[in-house]
């Protein structure tokens, strides 16, 4: 049974990387597809209607002034924001991590399809998209830079996140460094705040705690599905007569699947969660 549902999860995967324009790699395997696919979901704004709020920092060159205001205008009336999105290493399981995102939930936006060596920087709330800077494509992924824009800007927006006062400041270096590590930490920003990143980072491995965590969830709901149908309907003559399969699908808002067993009846089996 376990064989048919991972079967099932497979044939999802594959369809929604098609959306993706991805195509299922069968090297990979089926944990490395389902990360590929949760980390480009996760990483794509709902496309939904959102207000704008600028940092006492961000300036928008002048070169990027028309793009800019494009961009503004497809966030107020709710349009998709795929083509701003970063799309480059996506192909790979892994290549396209953003410790960044998976860290402290900053998104980047080029101001071209293409991709542009100047970057927007922001955090996404459901209701309003905060934009944090613009930025050099360069080592701002280990800089405090922007976390201490967010700090003295929006504090709100990371308050449940704040522990007691450093005097040790972190610095650029030792931060590329625990990442190198695959080692999460709190940061101190230049007034002595510290703070834990809400993302949970990533594992050893350079993988995304959230994604790792997310995959663990539905093996055990997929194997809690298969021991029910064998010991519910496994010594039953009447189940031979029956078919089940498992149906997917992914909340975006609370980033988490859905999975429900049905059989070739019709009837709905719910989640015993063993």
């Amino acid at each position: 049974m376990i064989e048919i549902f991972n079967s099932n999860l497979k044939n999802y995967i594959a369809s929604e990387l098609e959306k993706q324009c991805i195509h299922y790699s069968e090297e990979l395997g089926l944990r490395s597809n389902f990360m590929l696919l949760i980390n480009r979901l996760r990483r794509t704004p709902i496309a939904q209607k959102r207000n704008v709020i600028e940092s006492s920092v961000f300036n928008c060159p002048q070169e990027h002034m028309i793009e800019y205001q494009k961009f503004i205008h497809l966030v107020e009336s709710g349009s998709p924001l795929l083509k701003f999105c970063s799309r480059k290493n996506f192909k790979k399981s892994g290549g396209g991590n953003d410790p960044l995102f998976d860290d402290w939930g900053i998104v980047h936006f080029h101001f071209v399809e293409g991709g542009t060596k100047e970057l927007m920087f922001a955090i996404i709330e459901p209701e309003t998209i905060y934009l944090l800077a613009v930025l050099p494509h360069n080592d701002v992924w280990h800089n405090t830079q922007l976390v201490e824009i967010v700090h003295n800007d929006f504090p709100f927006l990371i308050a449940h996140l704040k522990l007691s006062d450093q005097k040790e400041v972190t610095t650029a270096e030792d931060h590329k460094q625990a990442r190198k590590l695959g080692i999460n930490h709190p940061i101190v920003l230049s007034d002595g705040s510290s703070y834990y990143p809400p993302g949970l980072g990533v594992l050893t491995k350079k993988e995304s705690s959230h994604d790792t965590m997310a995959w663990m969830g539905l093996s055990r709901q997929i194997k809690a599905y298969a021991q029910y149908i064998n010991i519910t309907y496994g010594h039953d003559v009447e189940s031979h007569k029956l078919s089940f399969a498992l149906g997917f699908s992914y909340d975006q808002h609370q980033q988490l699947f859905l999975v429900q067993c049905k059989t070739s009846c019709g009837m709905i089996i719910p989640f015993q969660g063993f």
